[in-house]
């Protein structure tokens, strides 16, 4: 069941309430609560893909001044939980996994990823309760984004995006600097797209339950194409 009170979303099922992407209660008395903090860096050295997998954390990927992956995950969990961050590299490739174990009530946890200042292949981004924001001057070829409960930002650079999120809204904001794709879907929240230097939009809009609206006017010399969509609520492009 989803209600809307005061702009936030509260989806309950199954003896769990959800308010936008963070677990706040279960089918149980609240835990006693312990703190998490954690740090792990990685040279990143010949890295052209990284790939996030958070369960229940807002994850933060930016940009930072040294030639290393660093990842700090924080936040409070229950005292009956147990927490697990990896970081590690195979060949181009760079994985960071941040997982809870058991039924895990938590109000805090946060995953900040932290990467060089280059143009990566593929940042990719998995989360299952929790707000993922990828911040300005990252920069990457394609970008996919997926979450099961939680809200997705980019204002970072792509050619490429896929973003996805059953329950969350949408908000991509690029200054393009060639031709971009983009490709976004929430079932229950808004999509909304702000793109600059962008000649041509041809993105294709579409919702169920909503509104759908391109206004966006020619700012720039690039080509935006693809769709976006929303099954309950609004898509604007502007």
């Amino acid at each position: 069941m989803k209600i809307t009170m005061n702009s936030c979303n509260i989806y309950n099922a199954n003896c769990m309430t959800i308010v936008n992407g963070r677990i706040i209660s279960g089918g149980f008395s609240p835990a006693e609560l312990k703190k998490v903090d954690e740090s792990k860096n990685i040279e990143a050295e010949g890295i052209t893909t990284i790939k996030v997998d958070a369960d229940l954390a807002d994850v933060n990927v930016s940009v930072g001044s040294s030639n290393k992956v660093e990842v700090h995950y924080y936040g409070e969990v229950d005292t009956e939980s147990n927490i697990k961050l990896s970081l590690t590299k195979c060949n181009d490739e760079i994985n960071v996994l941040a997982q809870t174990t058991n039924n895990t009530v938590t109000s805090s946890l946060k995953l900040d990823v932290v990467i060089p200042q280059k143009k990566f292949r593929l940042i990719s981004v998995k989360s299952q309760n929790g707000t993922t924001e990828i911040h300005k001057n990252v920069e990457t070829s394609r970008l996919k984004l997926k979450s099961q409960n939680g809200r997705i930002k980019s204002k970072c650079n792509f050619e490429k995006i896929t973003a996805n999120t059953m329950n969350g809204s949408i908000d991509i904001s690029i200054t393009a600097k060639s031709d971009i794709e983009i490709s976004a879907s929430s079932m229950n929240g808004n999509v909304n797209l702000e793109l600059n230097n962008i000649e041509l939009c041809k993105i294709s809009t579409s919702s169920m339950n909503g509104k759908a609206r391109n206004r966006h006017t020619s700012t720039g010399r690039y080509k935006a194409t693809r769709e976006v969509s929303s099954m309950n609520g609004n898509v604007r492009i502007q």
